[in-house]
């Protein structure tokens, strides 16, 4: 509902949450999302604990509206590097580097949104895997909705394996340069698309 339709108290509630997020936030940015102390969050916002709890009824409910919105920003992300590239397997490779870009700016934001038990059932999960499912169809996956399901899904696991080793440092002391390992990747993504066209349907 547009803010000049609310009234003076749901706009008050609305600011409250927003800012109320906003410190939790800042808290999962600093030590992740197991830094989250609701309590602080309180002291932040110079109220009671008990108070808080009318806006939101628990931690978890917290996180699950964090990630929600770390989900959002990542796919305006995604969908902002798929715009801006021409052809299809440039988008695809915008779309997969940005999704690293973006993991590698804000860590603990990525791992609430997309390795914990909050963000697989957060609002707007599904908006981010639909810009990759959009890129890989548009590449040359499979004609069908599931094999581009499967195929976009085999993939996203394969970059989320890579950028979940390099955030945990796993990388560290191999040799590895985790940017080429993951370029290495799309490019074979890429490939394996390209392909398919190339190839044309089986019989």
């Amino acid at each position: 509902m547009p803010e000049q339709q609310l009234t003076r108290r749901d706009r008050y509630r609305r600011r409250t949450v927003a800012e109320i997020k906003e410190a939790a936030m800042a808290q999962v940015r600093s030590g992740g999302p197991e830094a989250l102390s609701l309590a602080a969050v309180a002291r932040t916002m110079a109220m009671s604990a008990p108070a808080l709890y009318r806006y939101f009824a628990g931690r978890d409910e917290l996180l699950a509206e964090l990630a929600g919105d770390a989900h959002l920003a990542l796919a305006r992300t995604l969908e902002a590097a798929a715009a801006g590239a021409a052809t299809p397997a440039s988008r695809l490779r915008a779309v997969a580097i940005a999704y690293r870009e973006w993991a590698l700016a804000q860590p603990h934001a990525y791992r609430l949104a997309c390795e914990s038990p909050h963000g697989c059932v957060a609002s707007g999960a599904q908006r981010s895997m639909n810009v990759l499912l959009d890129v890989v169809a548009e590449a040359g996956a499979p004609p069908d909705a599931a094999g581009v399901r499967h195929f976009g899904l085999v993939w996203w696991s394969r970059l989320h394996g890579l950028i979940s080793l390099e955030l945990g440092q796993h990388t560290v002391g191999t040799g590895i340069d985790p940017g080429l390992l993951y370029r290495s990747e799309v490019e074979t993504m890429v490939d394996s698309l390209r392909h398919r066209v190339t190839a044309g349907p089986r019989r």
